[in-house]
């Protein structure tokens, strides 16, 4: 008789196996969700005229469904750890009286693998106690019992792949490389160099030797060959085993960039995706308060948008570097003869699993991040600032002209320029302590606010008194006598206000957050800072909002292009409110220069 239960107990195992929903499920077999529902809860029996579909969908035999039986082979796959083979149906039917005993060879599965690597088959079952697995090399018998546990990796569920079975040679000669494997696991190897020195040769054999790998990992058993000379790789997480393709390299999952997500410093929001991509435990606001740049302000009176470039006039790169305990290594402005061994290294630094800062990646030079490379190096992949409004067009144009897909490139966009400034991260360096960071963050505040002009660009002091003078010229901000260049000032300025917005914001968090890692007579001007800093920020979001669009598309001075004495007059409050914020950033460099004094550190410089 029918065990209705049983029954439907399979059937769900099996559907969830395959991966398919019950509603799937449902739509091909063209019956209702219900009466899948009911199958799986023994509340009825599928209609005999379904059975061959359904028991075809699930990759198992009629008989094996509905006849009652404690030993169910779950998948099985015939392979040589380069070609797979599911033969689940094929293995399950040779279950008898809840045991399974076969000898592999082509001849009895049926399937030949045109290959000289050594050929198994990997099944995974389930009895009363649990999922099991298990594997077979060719001319070997596989004996299952239900009554007989083999590799069971209920246990393990969740953790890294185990390799449960290790051998290197070919279908003619081969022999057990599990003692190597033990040995290079020790070491927690990132890859594993398949070649005679790390796996000894046989001394009769002139024929291509491998390396075969079964290992079991996530909720299946898998088999991987990989030919002498070649090496296999661990993924990210040692969840798996990959063929390594020295042509390509992508570091998969760096988060998206975008602007208006709390991270508007490009840097160090390029910065912050890497770093968090390396495991490395840090917060926007805190790369921004140990580099200092939340403190930073500068300005060019051409109204170039490199002003709002966080490295563009004053080095904050190097202390936050240091704090972090790394080296930064700089690639400046190369020449072409300069770029393929730079192209090297940035491979290398990739392959390494350590992703590369660069400024002017796509459109426009901005900061992001290069993710990973293609074609040897030809193509380098990359997060940016500019992803999600271009992701559209860049996506037919990467796969029609590049002829590169979407899983080629790992969800992450083709570069379009050569990077002018590439930052790696180099050789790691003794950190200091928080406290120590902390102070010299204090030391950059002041030491940026009196920052002399770099080229073009004004900093600090100057660069404020330098925006308040070309806000107040008039005939700069006609549209109708310049309507390219009056624009051009309008958006930089708009830039200008979100940059130091997001810095201040930055600047009082860090302070609030950071101030118990000194003597607490110095609590008291510390608070005076980070309230400072927060009144700015206050003051400043107040007025964007105040005078931006409704649809917070377009700034506000657009609007205004046929009314110049609004214009002017929404100019004029700006330069009042600058005025007021400037006053309140010397009363910072004060304080400051007093912290340090009392702190007894050295002016910078």
């Amino acid at each position: 008789m029918i065990d209705t239960e049983k029954t439907g107990g399979k059937i769900a195992l099996l559907r969830k196996e395959k991966g398919l929903t019950g509603e799937k499920l449902a739509a091909l077999l063209d019956v209702s969700p219900q009466a899948i529902s009911k199958w799986e809860n023994g509340k009825c029996l599928p209609e005999t005229s379904l059975l061959p579909a359904l028991a075809n969908t699930l990759g198992c035999s009629i008989d094996s469904l509905l006849m009652p039986r404690e030993l169910f082979i779950l998948e099985a796959v015939y392979t040589d750890g380069c070609t797979h083979i599911p033969v689940t149906g094929f293995i399950d039917s040779f279950v008898r009286g809840n045991e399974l005993s076969i000898t592999i060879c082509s001849p009895f599965i049926g399937e030949q693998i045109e290959s000289s690597r050594l050929k198994l088959l990997t099944v995974k079952y389930q009895t009363p106690d649990g999922i099991f697995f298990t594997y077979a090399l060719q001319n070997e018998t596989l004996h299952i019992a239900a009554s007989r546990k083999g590799e069971n990796f209920e246990k393990n569920f969740h953790e890294k792949l185990h390799i449960i079975g290790a051998y290197y040679g070919n279908e003619k000669e081969y022999s057990s490389a599990m003692t190597k494997i033990r040995h290079y696991e020790y070491f927690d190897w990132e890859e594993i160099p398949v070649n005679h020195e790390t796996f000894p040769s046989s001394t009769s054999s002139d024929d291509t030797e491998y390396l075969l790998l079964v290992y079991l990992s996530g909720n299946g058993i898998h088999a991987i060959s990989c030919a002498e000379n070649s090496s296999l790789q661990y993924d990210h997480g040692r969840t798996f085993l990959r063929l390594k393709d020295t042509s390509k390299c992508i570091l998969p999952d760096i988060m998206p960039l975008a602007w208006g997500m709390g991270m508007d410093c490009t840097w160090a929001g390029a910065l912050y995706a890497a770093l968090t991509y390396m495991g490395e435990p840090c917060t926007y606001q805190q790369l921004m308060g140990l580099s200092g740049a939340c403190y930073r302000i500068c300005f060019t009176d051409i109204w170039d948008f490199s002003c709002t470039d966080a490295l563009v006039a004053y080095d904050y790169a190097e202390p936050l570097y240091r704090a972090l305990g790394y080296t930064p290594i700089w690639a400046d402005r190369l020449d072409k003869e300069q770029r393929k061994e730079e192209r090297l290294a940035i491979m290398e630094d990739i392959r390494n699993g350590k992703p590369v800062l660069a400024i002017n990646l796509r459109v426009a030079p901005e900061w992001g991040v290069i993710t990973g490379y293609l074609d040897n190096g030809r193509f380098l992949l990359c997060r940016t600032y500019f992803d999600q409004e271009i992701y559209d067009q860049w996506e037919k144009k990467d796969c029609e002209d590049r002829q590169i897909t979407f899983d080629d490139r790992g969800g992450y966009l083709v570069n379009d320029f050569w990077p002018f400034l590439i930052i790696h991260f180099g050789p790691s360096v003794e950190k200091r302590s928080p406290a120590e960071n902390f102070k010299a963050s204090l030391l950059i505040l002041a030491d940026s606010f009196r920052a002399e002009s770099r080229g073009s660009y004004y900093q600090g002091k100057q660069a404020y008194e330098a925006w308040i003078d070309s806000l107040s010229e008039d005939s700069l901000f006609d549209c109708t006598a310049d309507e390219e260049n009056a624009e051009r000032r309008l958006c930089v300025n708009d830039c200008m206000l979100v940059n130091l917005i997001d810095a201040r914001r930055c600047a009082s968090g860090y302070i609030r957050r950071n101030l118990h890692l000194l003597p607490e007579a110095f609590h008291a001007q510390l608070q005076k800072l980070a309230d400072n800093y927060g009144s700015i920020y206050e003051s400043l979001t107040s007025f964007r909002e105040k005078v931006t669009l409704m649809s917070g598309k377009e700034i506000f001075y657009n609007q205004c292009r046929a009314n110049g004495v609004s214009t002017a007059a929404l100019r004029k409050e700006q330069i009042q409110l600058l005025k007021e914020i400037l006053m309140l950033e010397q009363e910072n460099c004060s304080i400051a220069d007093t912290l340090n004094a009392g702190l007894q550190l050295p002016a910078e410089g």
